[in-house]
This record gives structure tokens, sequence and C-alpha cells, in this order.
């Protein structure tokens, strides 16, 4: 077969075990967690674990291992994470916002990723809180988004906010 290498990540723990899923997604175990690396080299934490375990495969959001008491387990696996951020990688941005609406994800963490990834006009579509959102459109310069938000919110330090921003476009209408 040949083999593509795709990336390299340093673990402060030993890894135990891994798998990839259907996905692409290695999704493997330390001592006391059970983590995800994508292809693009960003990880994280999908849940802890109270003892070690050994992944013997992961498919259909199902993991399947080995505990130290010899026995094999099954066990549900939430992969809305990874997912989002794997869609996101792959620009099937469709899927990025099926998962962010039926994913339940942290809104602050979501919008801190987009705008990481260099997503922000994305991160707005999915903002309700209008302070936080005309603060997003500020920050990127969408004078538009943030007049509209400024009008919801009518605030004075707002307005001042949004007037200097426009003169520093020289956008001023």
């Amino acid at each position: 077969k040949n083999l593509e290498y795709y990336h390299s990540f340093h673990e402060n723990i030993r890894v135990k075990s891994g798998a990839w899923d259907e996905n692409g997604v290695f999704v493997y175990s330390t001592l006391s967690h059970v983590k995800y690396c994508l292809p693009n080299g960003d990880s994280g934490i999908i849940y802890s674990l109270q003892s070690p375990i050994y992944i013997s495969r992961v498919h259909k959001q199902f993991i399947y291992y080995i505990n130290r008491e010899h026995n094999v387990n099954k066990q549900r696996l939430n992969s809305t994470e990874y997912m989002f951020k794997l869609s996101l990688h792959q620009r099937k941005f469709n899927d990025v916002k099926m998962w962010i609406t039926n994913g339940r994800l942290c809104g602050n963490a979501v919008i801190g990723y987009l705008k990481q990834k260099g997503f922000p006009e994305l991160a707005l579509h999915f903002v309700e809180n209008q302070q936080t959102r005309f603060n997003l459109a500020l920050e990127y310069g969408h004078i538009e988004e943030a007049m509209a938000a400024a009008q919801e919110l009518d605030d004075p330090a707002c307005w001042n906010r949004l007037g200097l921003e426009a003169l520093r476009q020289g956008n001023q209408q």
C-alpha cells in the first residue's frame, strides 16, 4: 500500500492505543483521556477516563475498546467537535452549519475557532448576541453588520466606536 505522511504531533502522556474512524480522524487514548487528531493537525479531548482503555475500532460514532479487566466494550462517541472542525477544514460549509445548529457546540469556543482558522465572516452568521455581533463585525471591518447590531443595541458607546471605525475605513455615510 502507499502510505502518506499527514502530520505528527507531540503528546505529553504516552499514547495507549488508537484507530482511524471512517472520516480519516485518528481517535486515540492516553492514560486519562480519549482524544482526536485531524488530518490537518488539529487535536482535542473527547472525554476523560477513569481507567485506561485500549481502542480497537472507531466506527459510526461508536468506540470499541478493551479495558484492563480484558472486557470488550462499545461506547457512543461524541464526535460533534471533531466533525465540525473536519467539515470546516474540508470547506463543507453546509455541514459546518449543521454541526453548529444541531451539535450543541459551545458558542464562544466555536467563534474563537472560526476566527483562529480565518473564517470570521462565518462566525458572524452564527452569533445571535448583538453585542458579540457588533464586536466581531468591527474587529473584521464589516461596517454594515456592525451598523445593524448598533441599531439593535442603540448604545452611545457602540455608535462612537462604529463612527471611528467608519472614519478609519473612509466609509462616511
